[in-house]
């Protein structure tokens, strides 16, 4: 009834709702101007890194003394899924993974509350990392001079660039690497401080109490006040060099009496390096989560200018080599494109079955009032316009409500070509198929309503997609009904001459007669049927099966492992190899090699270790038929010739969820928990080489590398209480002059140095020599540290792993030519028959996609559940009975085989996104039932004298044309996102290669099969009353 009312009330007020409709798009043209548009959603979890640096330090030091307090600690946070740890040389690294709906800066702030409960050794302080996302690094320069040293470069960046990048709002961060970090250093002789007879703390206590400034509040004189401050800060190498350590017989020692003071760098744990430079300053630019990436960088390209233009020397100039904006663009050029192809498509089915340009036009208006709605709705209820979401939409969907009434209309024409349309006529029309359309269209929102239920990537990836149809379906729905009706009458409020559709009349006469025939023999209708059903099984069964497909993000990204204990030097050497080799192919653009770790020291990585990334020219400019895949695989076969390296392929952002999701950098883990490193290490081997014997494995590596070499000092405790030293004189020789130790800061202006004291190198690399270092005793004399320790020369670990507490090793590999599911199920047999190991103290677990695939399967059973749960309970609400819904739902089976056989045609699988498209074929399926079943039962009850078949077969036939323009209008809608190709096609594709193949064997199903069964149904009925 109120839907009647709503029609009739729009009618007679057509213009006042029309002038509201075009009020409403131009709000949803400015919503859309205002909406935070990205390539791809932020589909990392809601994370939070504890870093704490403890320089110097072994892995199983910073494990026992920094991982392991800080794990106790922070066990038990609310909200907590996982916590993963990397204790490595000088570095904690602890990664909590929160469950979906936690508030990033609450999840932060549990976590900062915990970290004060911690106790730590001295000179180690946990940290959180900026607030940011995987996917947040949106943007990559170097810095270049020919003129400027490596040393000065990292300078302006420190402290000219990074600063004026940071003012920008959205910046989280700005990551360096490479380059030269000045320090003042402090080399001093052993030599010197036997002679003088001082320790390595008179030397620190010295420094530290010379390098400070005094405030001594204010003095008043006369009308004056002073403000009273003591100077005593160190400015320079010759402030430093006039520090007095000691006085020897009246004599003062100064600091530049004991060594040698000079400008230095900082030990270096990494190198950078771009094309056929090896050694560069570069900055990462990374947004602060949940930004909206376009503003920030439209704001980082105008300071990047700004700096080159006015700000920078002359001859430094900043190169960039990564900028999203160019992703942002390229995938909105190709939706967009496919968007446009999708509607011309559309508009020419309209033409071709409607034989009208009038009613055509009037039809497809419905498409952009439908979006503008959409981006109304989506702005005022803050929902982000991810480009993969607006992609996989479909025009064809959104035409159909009004198909359906503009084709009644249409019939009511050509039944009386010279009755003029008048309100009650339209009206008449309109209201036949209007209840209908509402519950056809609430059904296919309703059918994305368990999408919500998705959790963590999924969710990410497809809730957007969610809203966004109900959105658009929801617009297009009252658009159809508001003001559809209005324009026809205006378009045809007087007689015209009426379009005869000669082939669609031919079509009809046919397939009245085929329908008449199988009312007859039901079984040639019914038997087909059900070998469609069981083929439908049969095909589920064998199809490959994913988490998501490849999602392409125009780059590529490359983990290289190299031999264990690797020096800089020799890395730097096979990073140059790597990018010369890169270069070679035509395609690559830049090549930028990250060799170990970045300036902060915030990765866990060593001199063996390359993250490289690899710039791509535009796909436009490559050879025909030439694919990213192609090129991967060329290059891997020409890396495999490089000697010394193990290498990865990944992209950028999923690479950075791969490791935040799964703790290492590769699409699938094998897990090995156990407490005996080296065990863990042993069977992780074993399944490594396991698999490189099983078909569709590549990049197979250990994620931990081997143990590394190490020189350990025992303390002899022994020998030190007779001696009178204790531990702590013994660790600060340690500490500081063999490792060295900031001991102080000079500052110059607004930049901040550190002050190192170390001993020079010659007195400190050998065992001999570091054994002949001196240490005080209680009564003055030296002894050699050889005296109260053993030095012993060993291995010890490089990184230690651990997650929820436990140790483990991890086996990272990815897959290429190969399904999913077919490749796991022969991995796992064949560790299962070929790896030994001891099943009460060690636990085999895999991870990454395979973990995500194992959670997105079972949600996917509750959705599809669901999803026909809510299908059933509205038919039965609009029908009110159970046997129509169950034969409109018979029609579901075949529609799913057409799915499953086009993404097997396709060699696709069935993903996460695939199964959103068959939740989207399920609404359109029963749609197109709804529509048929209703008019079936219209004809049926409008004459009861008519017998049951005459009435099914006018009834099917009365439905011929609107069913198959809306499931043509769809299908050809969706074509060229099914058929689209290049960086945002990649989940569009096989969503839309379900609906197509889906909708092409439900029509059939539709007009065929459905009319059988219902007369099969009805007459059974009609016999039991």
């Amino acid at each position: 009834m109120f839907i009647e009312k709503f029609i009739q009330f729009c009618l007679t007020r057509r213009g006042i709702i029309t002038a509201l409709f075009l009020m409403l798009g131009i709000f949803g043209y400015y919503s859309f101007t205002q909406l935070e548009i990205d390539a791809y959603p932020d589909i990392a979890d809601v994370t939070t890194m504890v870093v704490t640096q403890w320089p110097g330090h072994a892995a199983e030091t910073v494990e026992e003394q920094i991982t392991i307090p800080l794990e106790r600690e922070l066990n038990g946070t609310p909200g907590l899924m996982v916590m993963r740890s990397k204790s490595t040389f000088g570095l904690s690294l602890i990664t909590l993974v929160f469950a979906d709906g936690m508030d990033d800066y609450f999840a932060r702030q549990l976590v900062r509350e915990r970290l004060l409960e911690a106790e730590l050794p001295e000179g180690a302080e946990p940290e959180l990392e900026p607030l940011t996302s995987p996917t947040g690094e949106i943007f990559r320069y170097t810095l270049h001079s020919d003129t400027y040293s490596q040393r000065e470069l990292r300078e302006l960046q420190e402290w000219v660039v990074i600063p004026k990048l940071r003012e920008i709002f959205g910046v989280a961060e700005v990551v360096s690497h490479g380059g030269e970090t000045t320090q003042f250093q402090a080399e001093i002789d052993p030599e010197m401080l036997l002679k003088y007879g001082l320790s390595l703390d008179d030397v620190i206590e010295a420094v530290e109490d010379n390098n400070s400034n005094a405030g001594g509040g204010r003095v008043v004189r006369g009308d004056l006040a002073y403000v009273i401050r003591g100077i005593g800060l160190v400015r320079s190498l010759e402030d430093l060099g006039n520090v007095v350590v000691a006085s020897v017989e009246g004599t003062p020692v100064y600091l530049r009496d004991l060594g040698e003071l000079k400008l230095g760098a900082m030990e270096r744990n990494g190198m950078l390096g771009r094309d056929d430079e090896d050694d560069l300053v570069q900055g990462i630019i990374v947004l602060l989560r949940h930004e909206d990436p376009s503003p920030v960088l439209e704001g980082v390209n105008k300071m990047v200018k700004e700096l080159n233009r006015s700000i920078l020397p002359d001859g430094v100039w900043i190169d960039v080599y990564y900028d999203r904006t160019e992703l942002i663009e390229t995938t909105t050029r190709a939706v967009s494109f496919t968007l446009m192809q999708g509607i011309a498509l559309v508009v020419l089915i309209l033409l071709l079955f409607m034989g009208s340009v009038k009613s055509a036009l009037i039809v497809a208006i419905v498409i952009p009032f439908a979006m503008l709605v959409a981006f109304a709705l989506m702005y005022l209820t803050n929902i982000p316009a991810n480009l993969l979401s607006l992609g996989a939409l479909s025009f064809g969907i959104l035409v159909d409500a009004a198909i359906v009434i503009v084709e009644a209309l249409q019939a009511r024409r050509e039944k009386n070509p010279n009755e003029n349309f008048t309100e009650e006529r339209v009206a008449d029309s309109t209201l036949r198929v209007a209840r209908p359309i509402f519950f056809s269209v609430l059904i296919i929102i309703a059918a994305h309503f368990p999408l919500f239920a998705f959790e963590r990537i999924e969710a990410k990836f497809f809730i957007p997609m969610a809203y966004t149809v109900a959105y658009a379906l929801g617009g297009a729905l009252l658009f159809s009904l508001a003001v559809i009706p209005g324009l026809m009458l205006w378009a045809y409020s007087k007689p015209s001459k009426v379009f005869v559709n000669k082939p669609m009349e031919w079509l009809k006469r046919k397939y009245q007669s085929m329908m008449s025939f199988l009312l007859d023999f039901p079984r040639f209708a019914i038997i087909p049927a059900l070998l469609a059903v069981l083929l439908t099984v049969f095909v589920f069964m064998r199809i490959g099966r994913e988490f998501l497909p490849y999602i392409d993000e125009g780059s590529i990204w490359l983990q290289v492992k190299l031999p264990a204990g690797i020096s800089l030097e020799k890395g730097t050497e096979m990073a140059a190899e790597l990018r010369q080799v890169a270069r070679e192919f035509p395609e690559v653009k830049t090549v930028v090699t990250q060799l170990g770790r970045n300036d902060d020291g915030t990765d866990p990585f060593t001199p063996s270790h390359i993250e490289s990334m690899v710039v791509l020219h535009p796909y436009n400019t490559w050879r025909p038929r030439r694919s990213k895949l192609d090129l991967i695989d060329e290059m891997d076969l020409r890396f495999q010739q490089i000697p010394g390296m193990t290498i990865g392929f990944s992209q950028p952002m999923i690479d950075g969820v791969n490791d935040k999701v799964a703790g290492a950098h590769s699409e699938l883990v094998v897990k090995v928990f156990g407490e005996d490193i080296a065990e863990t290490r042993r069977i992780a081997e074993d399944i490594l080489r396991t698999l490189e014997g099983v078909e569709g494995a590549v990049d197979l590596a250990l994620d931990q590398e081997p143990p590394l070499p190490q020189m350990q000092i025992v303390v002899d405790r022994d020998a030190a209480a007779r001696f009178g030293v204790n531990v702590t004189q013994i660790s600060d020789l340690i500490e500081v002059g063999i490792g060295g130790r900031d001991v102080s800061e000079i500052f110059l202006g607004q930049r901040r140095y550190d002050v190192i004291l170390r001993f020079p190198e010659e007195a400190r690399n050998s065992p001999e020599k570091i054994g002949n270092l001196q240490l005080v005793t209680t009564d003055g004399a030296f002894i050699a540290l050889s005296q109260v320790a053993d030095i012993v020369n060993t291995v010890g670990e490089s990184t230690i792993s651990r997650e929820m507490n436990q140790r483990h090793s991890t086996v990272k590999l990815n897959l290429r030519g190969r399904h999913f599911s077919h490749f796991i199920t022969d991995a796992q047999r064949a560790i299962e028959e070929n790896v030994e190991y001891d099943r009460e103290n060690f636990i085999i677990e895999w991870g990454g996609l395979f973990e995500n695939k194992e959670r997105a399967e079972g949600r996917a059973l509750i959705i599809v559940a669901m999803v026909l749960g809510i299908i059933f309970l509205l038919l039965y609400a609009e029908f009110g009975t159970v046997r129509h819904p169950l034969v409109i739902l018979s029609s579901l089976p075949l529609a799913m085989l057409g799915g499953l056989l086009a993404l097997q045609f396709r060699d696709m699988t069935v993903n996460v996104a695939s199964i959103v498209g068959f939740i989207a074929l399920s609404g359109l399926a029963v749609q197109n039932g709804v529509i048929l079943i209703s008019n079936l039962n219209r004809v049926k009850n409008k004459n009861m004298s008519r017998s049951l078949k005459e009435s099914v077969l006018l009834g099917s036939t009365q439905r011929l044309r609107p069913v198959l323009i809306t499931a043509m209008t769809t299908l050809f809608g969706v074509m060229p996102a099914a058929f689209a190709f290049g960086v945002g096609s990649d989940i569009q594709r096989p969503l839309t290669t379900v609906v197509m193949g889906g909708l092409f064997t439900a029509t059939i199903l539709t007009m065929i099969v459905l009319p059988v069964v219902y007369y099969l149904v009805e007459r059974r009925v009609k016999n039991e009353k």
